[in-house]
């Protein structure tokens, strides 16, 4: 009996949060190597990942020019509801003074002014926070690859942000016969394959998009986003 049909509600959870990009690194292998077994609920995920894909390239709603002005319009205060503001503070009141009282309301108005000031040349002379460099464009991202060969020696890693080099880039076995590699991308569009043993070049069976190398094969394609394309 296959993984998911043991457990289809724990498949569902790893499935659902691995689409959110909530997964940690255990619990991706444990995705992957029940992916490896079972055909339909890989063909499931990947229609799942070129659904999300398809979402992402629907273009985004305009708004309209006369948004702002309609929300203004609704929300303005009705001419009622200014009148009586103005009546408040135009209206002469008579006003009744109590010398202790107010003696004791310029104290507080003079303590309150001085704490003031201190917060003010506090928030002043503290350095700014620098801007968060985490959704900096540009800014490397950890990307984690996986994939399932349980019957090899080696794994390496080869694409275009290595120079083709599998050796630059080997993967380290973990269980259940997946390999598993951490590298730092900047954001942008890379081609890549794993080399199993040395000699066998094999694209990435889990990546979304594939695209031809000219020479009769395909390469996976990752797409590396920054963290604040990513939360658009």
């Amino acid at each position: 009996m296959r993984d998911h049909e043991m457990n289809p509600a724990g498949s569902d959870e790893l499935v659902q949060r691995y689409l959110d990009q909530e997964l940690s690194g255990d619990e991706r292998v444990q995705l992957l190597v029940r992916l490896g077994r079972d055909h339909a609920l890989r063909e499931h995920v990947i229609d799942l990942e070129k659904l999300m894909l398809e979402v992402r390239r629907l273009p985004r709603p305009m708004v309209p020019d006369t948004f702002v002005a309609r929300v203004m319009d609704l929300t303005a205060p009705t001419p009622a509801a200014w009148r009586r503001v103005f009546d408040v503070l135009w209206t002469p009141h008579a006003l009744h003074w109590n010398l202790a009282g107010a003696t004791a309301a310029l104290a507080l108005l003079v303590a309150g002014a001085l704490v003031s000031r201190e917060l003010f040349w506090q928030r002043a002379s503290t350095p700014a926070p620098a801007v968060a460099t985490a959704l900096d464009a540009s800014a490397p991202v950890l990307v984690r690859l996986v994939v399932v060969q349980p019957d090899a020696t080696t794994v390496e890693l080869a694409g275009d942000f290595n120079g083709w080099d599998p050796r630059r880039t080997p993967l380290e076995q973990t269980t259940s016969g997946a390999w598993a590699v951490t590298i730092p991308l900047e954001p942008g569009r890379y081609e890549y394959m794993f080399v199993v043993d040395g000699k066998q070049w094999i694209a990435d069976p889990f990546a979304v998009e594939q695209s031809d190398d000219g020479f009769g094969s395909r390469n996976a394609v990752l797409d590396v986003r920054s963290p604040a394309e990513a939360s658009l």
